[in-house]
């Protein structure tokens, strides 16, 4: 079901509301059922700084926002790179 562009802008405003009041989870959802990209891309960055990076990246993969994709990947290439050798 396809939500006019007046109720998108009011949802999107509800999902910056509840993001500034600490209700993550709650804006997050608003932002995907919206296909929000910024609001996306500010959860996976809320994610990211809270050394999260594998929550982020689910985030930052809806949102389509590369550069940190890429960033995420590489680290995790590195990592799995580094356990391989202990092993």
């Amino acid at each position: 079901m396809k939500i006019s562009d007046k109720d998108r802008v009011a949802l999107i405003r509800k999902g910056n509301q509840l993001f500034n009041e600490g209700k993550i989870d709650l804006a997050a959802k608003i932002f995907e059922a919206v296909n929000y990209k910024d609001g996306l891309i500010r959860i996976g960055d809320y994610y990211y700084d809270k050394n999260q990076p594998l929550v982020a990246l689910k985030y930052y993969t809806k949102a389509g926002y590369k550069p940190r994709i890429d960033e995420i990947m590489e680290k995790v290439v590195v990592a799995l790179n580094q356990w391989l050798k202990e092993k």
